[in-house]
């Protein structure tokens, strides 16, 4: 598959990347030589793949079968990574300690990035114009369907969500269960373009997209697909899927997930849309779910699609610090008390955070106590952990579940990216040396 262009091209980099180079130039360099630059297509163990300019290295495979690895083609960790290389510019440089070819090859990164994000946009004249997904359209969805479909859909039921998206590199995914567009991508997508204006020049979001998360809200019009009890009925949060495409008269069920709502407050804020519709719901709701302890208790009750690995502290922490959103202070004040309390010394000296995946929970962790405004000796020490723990001959760190899924058949899908780990660690790293 494309791994092993991924792996050739890392190889390349190990051997021109001396130890001497900062842990920040060594991870812009990983991100730099593995950012896909041209459509790319080959044939491997599992099966052939294809990946568009722009996107990174990202993989996914049930839990269950965690060698069979298909590539991903999706713009969600492509715009966690455009957000890390967005503290990579001129007036950072200095600071950071970055040379002039560093900030112009991170620009290029983020411009590449958004020309690739921009490809999951649907088009004007569709239902759901304007909205972004998770997969691109499916290519396929007039071609006979295969015995090999059949039996996948058989095996995974659901969910049935009435979308018209699948993977670009799983040829036999059910077209029943293609996705529609979702909040999500959506929102950390007009992020991107916001970012890309004000950094890179771009001509920034052209529509009115809050609107799509007014349309699409908990107000108890819609089923919800699983029913936590504490969740209010018709709490006015946003939904997570923007079902534009299902009959109006047989709405198809929906889901309410906290780290998904947490980066639509984000994006509204961003763009100064506080006052759109479920703002306020969803703010409520989230620090009632922080205070109720939730998120140390019952954490699949809060989100369906990601893992518990701090990443729903990373997004609340940064809707409240970047949007900002000053009405989360209850909920980011206690998670990260929460993170303090729960940080590991180690025998070394260092600290870090560990839920499985100690690079990528390390680094939520430090961007979560800086975005709360915490300054503790943690900090220094986590820092230490990230730069110890970086690969000294190619700048990366382990990869990571970073995203998940659950069919109605049981299976778990993970998604997984060293890229994302290696955005998510330089970003922290970034952020510590920047609040000096």
């Amino acid at each position: 598959m494309l791994r092993g262009s991924v792996v050739a091209a890392a190889v390349l980099l190990c051997a021109g990347c001396p130890p001497s180079k900062s842990s920040l130039s060594q991870a812009l360099g990983f991100l730099q030589v593995t950012q896909t630059t041209s459509w790319e297509e080959s044939t491997g163990a599992s099966g052939s793949a294809a990946d568009f300019e722009g996107d990174w290295p990202q993989f996914f495979h049930f839990k269950s079968v965690p060698n069979y690895r298909i590539r991903e083609v999706s713009p969600f960790v492509v715009a966690f990574i455009h957000h890390a290389l967005t503290l990579i510019h001129e007036s950072n440089a200095d600071a950071l300690g970055l040379s002039q070819a560093e900030i112009d090859a991170a620009r290029n990164m983020r411009q590449r990035a958004v020309l690739f994000m921009k490809r999951f946009e649907s088009a004007e004249g569709e239902p759901d114009a304007h909205t972004y997904g998770f997969w691109p359209h499916d290519r396929n969805s007039l071609s006979p369907i295969s015995p090999l479909e059949t039996l996948a859909q058989s095996i995974m039921k659901g969910p049935l969500l009435g979308g018209d998206r699948v993977p670009l590199n799983l040829d036999y995914f059910p077209r029943a269960l293609a996705i529609p567009t979702d909040a999500d991508v959506t929102a950390t997508t007009y992020t991107t373009l916001l970012d890309d204006a004000l950094l890179d020049g771009g001509p920034g979001p052209a529509v009115s997209f809050e609107q799509f998360f007014a349309d699409w809200r908990d107000t108890g019009a819609i089923p919800l697909r699983l029913t936590p009890d504490w969740l209010p009925h018709a709490s006015g949060a946003y939904l997570t899927w923007l079902s534009y495409l299902a009959p109006p008269d047989a709405p198809i069920p929906n889901d309410v997930d906290l780290v998904v709502d947490a980066n639509v407050l984000y994006a509204l804020a961003r763009h100064g849309k506080t006052d759109t519709p479920g703002f306020a719901e969803t703010v409520a709701l989230i620090n009632s779910a922080v205070q109720q302890g939730l998120h140390r208790t019952r954490f699949e009750d809060l989100s369906s699609y990601y893992p518990d690995s701090f990443v729903f502290h990373y997004c609340v922490s940064r809707a409240y610090f970047e949007g900002p959103v000053p009405g989360l202070a209850a909920a980011v004040n206690a998670l990260a008390d929460d993170l303090e309390a729960s940080a590991r010394i180690r025998a070394d000296g260092t600290v870090c955070w560990d839920k499985g995946d100690p690079h990528l929970n390390t680094a939520f962790a430090v961007l979560t106590l800086l975005n709360a405004g915490r300054d503790s000796e943690l900090l220094d020490g986590a820092i230490d952990y990230l730069q110890a723990s970086q690969d000294p001959r190619c700048g990366s760190w382990n990869e990571a579940v970073f995203f998940i899924a659950r069919t109605d058949g049981g299976q778990v899908i993970e998604w997984e990216s060293s890229a994302l780990t290696t955005a998510m660690a330089l970003e922290a790293i970034a952020r510590f040396r920047l609040q000096d």
